[in-house]
């Protein structure tokens, strides 16, 4: 299943709760608890990730250190250099990935809580968010 297809699926799943949760009945106030809740987890996941990512980091970079420290030569050197910037341009390209992959998944959270109050409200009010 390619991203696209991944995304559109979610907008539909999303639309399916919001869609269940009118029908229930659910007060305003929930939504708005379980969209705190639910963004608040997604941040402490992204945080976790970033520490170990930070982590890898330093890893690297001692390794680079001793490495460089150890090399006899110019040329030695430079290999060194040379794959730990390949490394650390991998790492980097993941990183990228990381953020918007993370910045999708809170954008949908925040997308399915403002998607409540809209279908709740009808044409007699205007549309509006709140009543």
């Amino acid at each position: 299943m390619t991203q696209q297809e991944e995304r559109l699926g979610d907008g539909a799943e999303t639309e399916r709760r919001a869609t269940d949760r009118i029908s229930e009945g659910k007060p305003p106030l929930d939504d708005l608890a379980e969209a705190g809740t639910e963004i608040l987890d997604r941040l402490q996941d992204t945080n976790r990730l970033w520490l170990a990512r930070l982590q890898q980091e330093a890893a690297l970079t001692g390794e680079l250190a001793t490495k460089l420290t150890a090399s006899r030569s110019l040329s030695e050197s430079a290999s060194v250099l040379q794959d730990w910037t390949a490394k650390h341009i991998e790492l980097a390209t993941e990183d990228a990935r990381r953020v918007f992959s993370e910045t999708q998944k809170l954008i949908n959270v925040g997308a399915r809580f403002w998607s409540l109050p809209a279908a709740r409200s009808g044409p007699a009010d205007g549309g509006r968010f709140f009543s």
